[in-house]
Parts: C-alpha cells; structure tokens; sequence
C-alpha cells in the first residue's frame, strides 16, 4: 500500500495519519479547518488538502483517484458515507467509514457496508466495547492484546504504590526456572519508553508492558498482586448510546449490571430498552455523588465504568467509585492528552473512543501484510505477528545470534506444539508465528526479515 488518503483531521484522522506516514506510506488528509492543517502539517510528514470531502473537485485536488485506501474519520456518519462512496466513483479501489450507530453488529437490521460498496464500516462504539471486554476478561490489566489464536498475551499494567512490584528489579519480577512465564517488554516512564535491563528497578507509576503465555496469566497476576475478580457486578455510569452498548455486553457475560441515568426520562427509556433482562436495574443520579455509589454497592462491585460524555466526570467518579473500594476502574476519556493525568489519578483503565477506532482501522490496513497487528496506547510502539517464511533471514540462526532492524524485540514465539517465550539459543522453525514490538518507522524491515 503506497498511498492513503484521510479525511478528518480530528483525533482519529490524525493518529493514522502519525502512525502510517512513520511507516513510508504517503499520507494525504483533507480537512475544512485551515488551523488544524497547518499544526498536523508541522507536525508530521502529510500532505494537507483544504477542502470538503463531499466535492468531487477537491477530492480530484487531492490526488484520490491515485490512492490505494480512502479512510473517512469525520465525526457525521453521512459525510464518511458520502466521502466513500464518491471516492469508490474515482476508482479508489479500498474504502474505510467511520460511524457512530451504523455498522453495529448484534443490530436487528444490520447495515451490509457491501451494499454501499463500502468495503468496512467501523463503529466507534463497537470499537471500544470490544476493548473494555478485552481488558475486562484480563485481571489487573489495563490494556490486552491476543495473539496467535489466544495463546501469547500483550498486558499493559500500571506499577501500583507500596510494596511489591515497585520495589523490585525487572530480573527479580521476570525471574523463572528453565522456562521463563513471562517478561517485560517495554517500560513507559513519564511518557518516554525506556531501554532496560535485568537490574532496572522499576518505580510506583511506571507502565510495564508484559508478554506471557495464556497458560502462565495465573501466575503473572500472582506476581503482580493482582487479586481474581470473586463477583459479577457492574456499575455503569452513563445513559448514552455507548453506555447501552456496554450494559448489553456486559449482561451477555452473566454480569448483573446497574445503570446510573442522569434524569427520571433517561432512566425510563432504559428500563424499558431492558425490559425482560432480571439482573438489569437503573437509577436515576450522578456517578460523582458518593451516597448514590454506596446505594447502588459501589464499594463491593467488581467493575465500575464511567462512560458519560463529560471527561472530567468521568475522572471524578472513578476516583469516588476506587476510593469506595470498586474492584476496576474504567473511564472512556476522549481527551487523549489527559490519559496520562488518569492514571496518576488511579483510574485503572482509560479507553479513548477515537483511539480505539483508530486502532482497528490500522489492523485492516495492516491486515495483508501481518498475521495481526496492534498498536498499543502509551508509546508508538506496534506490536505484530508475522510468519517466519522458509529460507528468511529469521530461520538461520539463534536468537542471540540474529541480527534484527533496529528497536525490534522479539516477544513470542508459537508454532504446532505451543506458545513460548523466546531464550537466546532458541531458533525459529519455518512457518513458527512470531510476536515482534517494533517501531512504525522499521516496521517494513521486520516484515521483510521474517519474510524473505
């Protein structure tokens, strides 16, 4: 793929744009905003358009009829819609829409995105219910990626205060017998992603991310203090379109859920919306008032998620709800330049709507080219599982002896008989599925060294 065009430059458009021109493509984005042009312009290497993505002529301006994959981020469902289907008439041969309701599976009437001969449709909502579900069936992490059918797992976890992790060396936390269970792969400290070793002592707000086995999480979450969830509670703090969608999820899982509406009108529509479900019950408040948490048994749920559209919100109510004792806090933030603040604040897991999506346009366009692919949250890491091809430079020696592009670390390895972490006299067999952190900037080389 040589070049994408996005239109949107708001926060969804601007992180593609960040993360695919890192990786050579020619990035072209169309917006309205002038303003939000030049700033994307200084800060990354794009093509800016100024324009309207439902004209043909600036479409045309914009180079589209030569670009191999039109994504449409902006915020209206029918403008995205329109955009791809006008890029689809210049014979751009592969198109992404954004939308906020359509799309959704589980939907009565599900809109087929073929009928519009748009090739995906990507819901925002859906993006991150599947994100909290994840991390959700993950104790202690904020963050989770699966790979090679489920068998190596990606953790983000925070190093909590106290006694424990943080008082400890990455050698010490990674120590194993023969076999290692899992290890530190990345360290995030104060937003800079930092070189470590055995001795490295890691500190109370470092972000760890950490590869291990699904067969060894037992006794990942053993070492990292983290306690089993014992009940199936959850309080959701929100009444909106995203709110419903996570209830729906989460009551699909046998959990029995509590919704907190913010008026008497709100709160009625959604009995009535779950109308029939026996472990499903709303009240009517807000999520910040501490004598409605304990009402509603804040302090002996399991989960508690803020899903409002109000930030700061969100952040105080998660900071209410983990002060009562809530088992997992969840906050969906859309500022993304206040998830660093969240997390100092206690808030476990922060999920930006836009990112999420972002993330899950990046698996399809990455999808013909990796096995899968992720890109994780607090640094510019990418993580994806690649094949390791017969007669590629992967297969010829070990580990210790490979000569990897630079910044790439091999995390994982699965192949017929297993999953594994990776030991210096380890080969690589042909055909063996390999979890491989690398930068966006080298992400071609790791392709082609795995792949021949």
């Amino acid at each position: 793929m040589k070049k994408i065009v996005i239109v949107g430059a708001g926060e969804i458009g601007t992180f593609l744009a960040d993360r695919l021109s890192a990786e050579q493509i020619e990035v072209t984005v169309i917006d309205r905003n002038p303003d939000v042009l030049a700033k994307l312009h200084n800060m990354m290497d794009v093509a800016g358009v100024l324009g309207n993505a439902t004209s043909v002529r600036d479409l045309l301006d914009a180079g589209v009829q030569d670009a191999d994959l039109f994504i449409a981020t902006t915020r209206q469902d029918e403008t995205n819609l329109i955009a791809c289907l006008l890029a689809r008439e210049l014979k751009v041969p592969h198109t992404i829409a954004v939308t906020r309701y359509l799309g959704l599976r589980g939907q009565a009437q599900q809109l087929d995105p073929t009928a519009l001969n748009i090739d995906l449709l990507v819901n925002s909502s859906e993006a991150v219910k599947n994100e909290v579900m994840d991390i959700l069936e993950t104790t202690g992490a904020s963050e989770v990626a699966r790979f090679a059918e489920g068998r190596i797992i990606l953790i983000g976890f925070q190093v909590p205060d106290g006694p424990g992790v943080a008082t400890r060396t990455v050698g010490e936390v990674c120590a194993a017998d023969e076999v290692p269970r899992f290890s530190i792969a990345g360290i995030v400290r104060a937003n800079e992603l930092l070189e470590h070793g055995p001795d490295f002592l890691l500190q109370p707000g470092d972000y760890l991310y950490i590869i291990t086995t699904s067969e060894h999480l037992p006794a990942l979450n053993s070492v990292l203090g983290v306690e089993t969830v014992k009940t199936r509670n959850a309080v959701i703090f929100g009444d909106n379109f995203l709110s419903q969608i996570l209830a729906t999820a989460l009551l699909s899982r046998h959990f029995h859920v509590t919704m907190l509406a913010a008026t008497e009108d709100k709160a009625r529509f959604l009995r009535n919306h779950f109308q029939g479900q026996r472990h499903f019950q709303v009240e009517t408040g807000s999520g910040t008032e501490v004598r409605l948490l304990r009402r509603v048994k804040v302090p002996s749920t399991s989960v508690f998620i803020a899903s409002n559209t109000d930030d700061a919100a969100n952040l105080t109510a998660c900071m209410c709800a983990k002060a009562l004792g809530a088992g997992k806090t969840i906050a969906t933030i859309r500022r993304t330049d206040i998830l660093p603040l969240c997390r100092k604040a206690g808030v476990d897991v922060n999920v930006a709507p836009r990112l999420a999506t972002a993330k899950v346009i990046q698996r399809v366009v990455h999808e013909n080219r990796v096995v899968d692919y992720r890109a994780v949250s607090q640094t510019n890491l990418e993580v994806i599982e690649v094949v390791a091809k017969a007669g590629s430079k992967a297969v010829k020696s070990s580990i210790k002896s490979l000569k990897l592009p630079k910044g790439a670390i091999i995390g994982a390895i699965a192949s017929a008989s297993g999953a594994s972490l990776p030991t210096p006299e380890v080969r690589i067999q042909p055909d063996d599925k390999v979890i491989v952190l690398t930068l966006p900037e080298h992400l071609l080389e790791v392709e082609e060294f795995f792949g021949g």
